[in-house]
């Protein structure tokens, strides 16, 4: 099936498996702990990773490589896709005709250089896809020419975002969702400077702040501090992104929610991020209102979460409910033009 050559790269330079977050079979202690510190700061010296777990430097570093070398960790600046270039996205549910298997149709959309999310889940739609486009030309183009026409697609039922509302990938941190836990990352406007610096960290987390200083003009101080800042303001956080299903978050769920008239959406979707485990909360158009991704261990987490804290939710219409049977990720990489990220966005706040 053909893909448009126009459509955005998920690949940096010299990056394994096209993108995509494999899903490790298995992770010892030591790679766990690594994972899990680099998902707190992905630009941690090596040598306080190693202290941290309590290794050789030398040991941790090559650890890390491997990690990355295999695929199973990124490390990039998460920040609103608006600020690498992209003004539309949509959440697809799919349905399937029964021809061919769900997995195998989960293939063919992570193939699609617009879908960055691929989920086979249970429940209404037995798959997901988000798609993250440059506009919504490329959006209409991406559902109606690319995933339509996939062998075994019955229907697509497209969930336009309104506002990628909040991001908290540091899975960890997520659960707990202490005063003291950092925020997660939101949509904010930012001047030209503070872009091209979240766009050289995605492209490279771990990218020393003078190469950027140098490949942006400006003096490698300037960058230390804008950087820390945006992390400070909950714009981006430079970290270790990781397939949540291979860190052991097996329980990992779509929740669909339909808000009660007259309650405002973001009063909904606000007080979701203060609940734990949720690490991702999209407003959307269509049937469902709010779409959030809720990242669990085991299904006793996912049942107390649903029972003490979601059902409880003031203005809460409808709640559906899809646990995560397989998911294909993959990291956003900046749209290469430099005006790319200017102006405004539909997938904003």
């Amino acid at each position: 099936m053909a893909v448009p050559d126009e459509a955005r790269r998920t690949t940096a330079p010299g990056e394994p498996s096209g993108g995509l977050l494999l899903r490790a079979a298995r992770l010892d202690a030591l790679d766990r702990a690594l994972v899990e510190r680099l998902q707190e700061d992905g630009r941690r010296p090596y040598a306080q990773l190693a202290a941290d777990v309590g290794v050789t430097e030398k040991t941790a570093r090559r650890r890390v490589q491997g990690l990355l070398e295999r695929g199973v960790i990124q490390i990039t600046a998460v920040t609103s896709p608006a600020l690498l270039g992209y003004r539309a996205a949509a959440l697809l549910g799919i349905e399937v005709d029964g021809s061919r298997s769900a997995a195998a149709i989960a293939l063919d959309l992570t193939a699609l250089p617009t879908a960055d999310y691929v989920v086979v889940a249970t429940g209404r739609y037995p798959l997901y896809a988000e798609l993250i486009c440059r506009d919504r030309e490329e959006l209409l183009r991406a559902i109606e020419e690319h995933v339509r026409p996939i062998a075994g697609v019955r229907a697509v039922e497209p969930f336009l975002y309104l506002s990628f509302y909040y991001q908290h990938p540091q899975f960890a941190l997520a659960r707990a969702k202490e005063p003291d836990v950092p925020e997660g990352v939101r949509p904010v406007d930012l001047d030209p400077l503070d872009r091209s610096i979240i766009r050289a960290l995605s492209e490279d987390g771990r990218a020393p702040f003078q190469q950027i200083a140098d490949r942006l003009g400006v003096g490698e101080s300037l960058v230390r501090q804008r950087a820390r800042h945006l992390v400070e303001r909950g714009v981006a956080r430079v970290i270790a992104i990781v397939n949540p299903l291979g860190l052991g978050y097996e329980t990992t769920a779509w929740l669909a929610i339909r808000v009660r008239p007259g309650v405002r959406l973001r009063d909904v979707a606000e007080a979701l991020t203060r609940l734990p485990y949720v690490t991702y909360v999209m407003i959307c158009a269509g049937r469902f209102d709010i779409f959030a991704e809720v990242v669990c261990a085991t299904e006793a987490e996912l049942l107390r979460l649903l029972d003490d804290e979601i059902r409880p939710l003031e203005g809460l219409a409808e709640l559906e409910v899809a646990v995560y049977l397989d998911l294909h990720y993959k990291r956003l990489v900046p749209i290469l033009s430099t005006e790319a990220a200017g102006g405004p966005a539909a997938a904003t706040g």
